[in-house]
């Protein structure tokens, strides 16, 4: 398959067990690959056996491309591009708007995703030792610190309570910004991620869920039956028949960037006095999305080759595409991302 073609897109998963034999296809047939996966074990370990195969054999291999990976990744650069100035510090703030149409299901997502999520939280020791060998370089130490919140706590620049989630989109974007740091010298921007909803209940009780998912998954027997039951241990949100089309239709998203730096002129060694708010969200996030985000991210991989780094190897979304038309051509799709800037101040 993978010498028919100049592309392949996988969104066979859980990656973990079917992802590297494609991978490694690819890259033997000098065939470019982007997927849909999430799963940090996974990507770090094909970036730790593959990269410089992949460089040599200039195939771009770039996991993440779907929901939410892309919409975070392309949430900072947008971010960035729109901000007069230095960036110190950018915090995503996710919340998902569901208006279900059919009352019989509250389904937003397919036992697939659980799977593969509950395999990531086993494996975490795992992901720590990946860490250490793609770290080959330590990142500068960025004053003033982005301070982090494990806490539940109400954002006042929005309408509803946030916790921290202290990985996956966050480890996405700060690879990128360790990949820009290392082959173009450029300012990391330091990153936090927080998802949200309007009840203060529902937030305190979805943060209990996620720490007792992560405790449960570490035993092997508890951990087959998380798997079997997704039902039951998501309220409902994921099962095995996954979401209907009408309420995949009503479904909404949007992620709030608070993004801090300074201005213009400013020297760095000042207390940073700019604030740029920025948005972006789409309908039907989680499968409509994602088949536009990765089928976009094929295309520019093909069409415009010359603005991408490194002429190959394993690499995240937002180091591939930062220079690239992939905000352009969401942003222009029917059903695509909307991308919006809502207010800059200096304090």
């Amino acid at each position: 398959m993978a010498k028919k073609c100049k592309i392949v897109i996988n969104c066979c998963g859980p990656y973990r067990f079917y992802g590297e034999a494609v991978v490694k296809a690819c890259i033997e047939a000098g065939t470019h690959h982007v997927d849909i996966s999430g799963e940090p074990q996974y990507i770090d370990g094909m970036q730790v056996k593959y990269h410089q195969l992949a460089q040599e054999k200039r195939t771009y291999i770039i996991s993440n491309c779907g929901f939410d990976s892309i919409p975070a990744e392309m949430g900072v650069i947008h971010a960035e591009k729109n901000f007069p100035g230095t960036v110190n510090s950018c915090e995503m703030f996710w919340q998902n708007i569901l208006d279900p149409r059919d009352r019989n299901s509250k389904a937003v997502l397919h036992a697939g995703t659980w799977e593969s999520a509950i395999h990531a939280m086993a494996n975490f020791g795992e992901l720590q030792r990946l860490h250490r060998f793609l770290e080959t370089e330590k990142l500068p130490d960025l004053r003033p610190k982005l301070k982090y919140c494990p806490f539940v706590r109400k954002i006042n620049i929005l309408d509803g309570y946030f916790f921290a989630i202290h990985s996956g989109d966050r480890d996405v974007v700060m690879n990128t910004q360790r990949l820009r740091y290392i082959n173009e010298r450029k300012r990391p921007i330091q990153f936090e991620n927080y998802i949200g909803f309007g009840s203060l209940w529902t937030t305190i009780l979805t943060q209990l869920i996620l720490l007792f998912t992560v405790v449960m998954a570490q035993i092997p027997g508890v951990r087959n039956i998380l798997i079997k039951n997704p039902k039951l241990f998501t309220r409902g949100y994921m099962s095995h028949e996954g979401p209907v089309a009408v309420n995949r239709a009503a479904q909404k998203f949007q992620m709030t960037f608070r993004t801090k730096g300074w201005t213009e002129g400013q020297q760095l060694s000042e207390e940073p006095k700019q604030e740029l708010l920025t948005r972006i969200s789409a309908l039907d996030p989680f499968y409509g999305m994602t088949a536009l985000s990765i089928l976009v991210a094929a295309k520019i991989v093909l069409k415009e080759p010359e603005k991408m780094p490194n002429n190959g190897g394993v690499i995240s979304p937002g180091y591939a595409f930062a220079k690239t038309s992939l905000i352009e051509e969401l942003a222009r799709l029917k059903n695509g991302l909307k991308f919006e800037v809502l207010n800059l101040e200096q304090h």
